[in-house]
């Protein structure tokens, strides 16, 4: 099988991603990633977040080669697992149960889902279904050419309604993507994005978006540019008034560092402006 079409959560990811990774401004955040002998891998996260401190401790292991497992435990005391079962019933089909368990709350699980993914070269579908919460999701997509169209749903069996929908399309091109969005979910949305490599040092994006019930568009604009191999600068600001950079650079062969900032430019003498550190260590 060659390539998979694309997804519906990854119509218009492009544009996405540069505008939204690595600005996570508020918070502290060390990561440590690390594989044992015997294939086990953990990964202990620490995040402080003003004067609050918390970590998650996650371990992942291949049980067969079709099929993984993986935990996390929170300093909150949840606790959550799930296990995927990938090309093991035929290629291209993923099956993943899921589980959560939050303390304070009644009962051993709080959420448990079920999920089914199936991937082709034209087409893609995913379902999934909250024993608890009685939600059935689904979306599908497929590809013509340099297009890719999805639907996404949800349906509420308690209420027997549609809660949200959602219907997405791209164009790809070796150098530029467009792709489009309406959605409804607590009001409908409608969005477009522009993501274009000027080159293999410089990428710029644009998106738009408009509450069909208001007036107002809002518009973020960003771009990255690649200073060497190891580092990477990234700058957006958006209709808010709100101007955003991130620098990432890999500073040994173990660590990598993002530093980001977030700028209120309509209220500079305010104290309203966040800055974020994030450490990703891998031995």
């Amino acid at each position: 099988m060659g390539k998979t079409c694309t997804v519906f959560k990854d119509i218009g990811k492009a544009c996405n991603d540069l505008l939204t990774k690595d600005y996570k401004v508020g918070k502290t955040i060390v990561e440590v990633k690390s594989t044992t002998p015997s294939g086990v891998t953990f990964t202990p996260t620490a995040t402080k977040s003003g004067d609050a401190v918390s970590g998650q401790l996650e371990a992942k292991y291949s049980f067969l080669p079709w099929l993984v497992g993986e935990t996390k435990f929170e300093t909150s005391g949840s606790v959550s697992a799930n296990i995927e079962a990938a090309n093991a019933l035929t290629k291209g089909l993923t099956c993943t149960a899921e589980c959560e368990h939050k303390p304070g709350k009644n009962g051993l699980l709080q959420s448990a889902n079920m999920i089914i993914d199936y991937k082709q070269e034209l087409f893609a579908c995913k379902t999934s279904f909250d024993y608890y919460k009685q939600d059935l999701l689904a979306s599908a997509s497929t590809c013509y050419g340099n297009m890719a169209l999805g639907i996404d749903c949800t349906y509420s069996t308690p209420k027997g309604v549609l809660d949200k929908y959602a219907a997405a399309c791209q164009f790809v091109q070796p150098d530029f993507v467009v792709s489009a969005k309406f959605a409804d979910s607590k009001g409908k949305t409608l969005s477009c994005g522009y993501y274009h490599k000027v080159s293999p040092l410089m990428q710029v994006g644009v998106n738009l978006s408009k509450k069909l019930n208001k007036a107002d568009v809002d518009i973020d604009f960003g771009c990255a540019y690649k200073l060497d191999k190891d580092t990477a600068v990234k700058g957006k600001v958006d209709s808010a008034g709100k101007m955003s950079c991130s620098y990432k650079q890999k500073i040994s062969a173990l660590t990598t560092m993002t530093l980001a900032a977030e700028v209120d430019v309509v209220n500079l003498a305010d104290n309203k402006h966040k800055f974020g550190l994030q450490l990703n260590i891998t031995p």
